[in-house]
């Protein structure tokens, strides 16, 4: 018996990744004393993929006592934090399962998110 199988994009498909990178940026610069410009330019850093070395970039920049590391650990945390799957995306798949679908996500950012 074959089974249907449907693949679906994590970011901007099940969640929203542009508004919790905005949620994240607003959240990172508050705690660290940073303007409504500096805001901006964090959330384009990271908006298209945010790697390791982009924390660097932005330790050096606003001279940040922690490690690089440290901040990319933070922004993984957080990120995975504040992410969420509309209820009605939940129940769709739900629905694609019952039907008897196989349900797969994929996603090519950072396994450590």
């Amino acid at each position: 018996m074959q089974r249907l199988l449907v693949l679906f994009d994590l970011d901007n498909t099940l969640v929203d990744r542009r508004g919790t990178l905005a949620d994240w940026a607003a959240e990172f610069t508050a705690r660290h004393a940073l303007g409504d410009e500096e805001r901006v330019y964090v959330l384009s850093v990271v908006a298209e993929r945010a790697y390791p070395s982009t924390f660097d970039a932005i330790r050096i920049r606003y001279r940040l006592p922690m490690s690089a590391a440290e901040l990319w650990r933070a922004y993984c945390a957080d990120v995975a934090a504040m992410v969420s799957c509309p209820a009605e995306i939940l129940d769709g798949l739900d629905e694609l399962r019952a039907a008897g679908w196989r349900v797969r996500v994929a996603a090519n950012g950072a396994s450590d998110i």
